[in-house]
C-alpha cells in the first residue's frame, strides 16, 4: 500500500476545496497533525531518520503544531535534545515564541508539510535571532509550491520524505474523473 493510499484511507489526505495557511486555494489538503494517531507513523519516523541522519545538528526544533510530534519522536530515537516554536506568542508567562535554548547550537527544524516555506522561514528567523544556526529543515511532505526555493534564499536546505506529486499520482485512480482533472491541472500550474 502506497503512502498516498494510507493517507487517503486514514482521511489525512482530503480532496475538495481548501484554503491553506499560505492563503492559497487547493483541491487537496494534507492533515498530517493526526498522523501520530496511526501505527504507520512509526514507519514514517524510522524512514525520516534515514533522511536526516547524515546531517550535522545539535538540536531538533519542532514547528507548531504539526512538527512537534515528529520532532519529539525523532529526538527520542536519535538521542538529541528538542524544543519547539509556537505559531504566535502566548500573551502570558514568558511570552516566548521559541521554547528552547538554541544559542550557539546547530538546529534542524521539523514540520509536517511545506508549501511556500513561510512557517519554516519565520521559525528560522526566530532561531537565528536567538543565536542558533539552522542546518536544514525536514518535512514529511513537500507540496513543491516554492518552499525549497524560498528557504534556499535564506540559506536553509529543505529535506523531505515525500513529495506531493508522488503521493497524488499514487491515488488518482481512486478519485472521480472531475477531481482527477482538477488535481492534475493544479499540479501543472502550481508545482515547481
Amino acid at each position: 500500500m502506497s503512502i498516498g493510499d494510507i493517507l487517503l484511507d486514514r482521511k489525512l489526505l482530503l480532496i475538495g476545496d481548501f484554503i491553506l495557511t499560505s492563503g492559497k486555494t487547493s483541491p487537496y489538503y494534507l492533515d498530517l497533525r493526526r498522523l501520530p494517531n496511526y501505527p504507520e507513523f512509526f514507519q514514517i519516523v524510522n524512514d525520516s531518520i534515514k533522511v536526516i541522519e547524515k546531517l550535522d545538528y545539535d538540536m531538533i526544533i519542532g514547528i507548531a503544531t504539526g512538527g512537534i510530534p515528529l520532532a519529539s519522536f525523532l529526538a527520542c530515537k536519535l538521542g538529541k535534545t528538542m524544543g519547539y516554536i509556537r505559531l504566535e506568542k502566548k500573551g502570558y508567562g514568558t511570552d516566548k515564541l521559541l521554547e528552547a535554548d538554541v544559542e550557539g547550537k546547530k538546529i534542524l527544524l521539523i514540520d509536517d508539510v511545506a508549501t511556500t516555506g513561510g512557517s519554516i522561514e519565520k521559525a528560522s528567523k526566530e532561531i537565528i535571532n536567538n543565536g542558533g544556526k539552522i542546518v536544514g529543515a525536514f518535512v514529511i511532505v513537500d507540496r513543491k509550491e516554492g518552499a525549497k526555493e524560498r528557504l534556499k534564499e535564506i540559506g536553509v536546505d529543505l529535506y523531505s520524505l515525500y513529495n506531493i506529486e508522488y503521493i497524488l499520482k499514487s491515488v488518482l485512480n481512486r478519485v472521480s474523473q472531475n477531481e482527477k482533472k482538477i488535481i492534475e491541472d493544479y499540479l501543472v500550474k502550481n508545482i515547481e
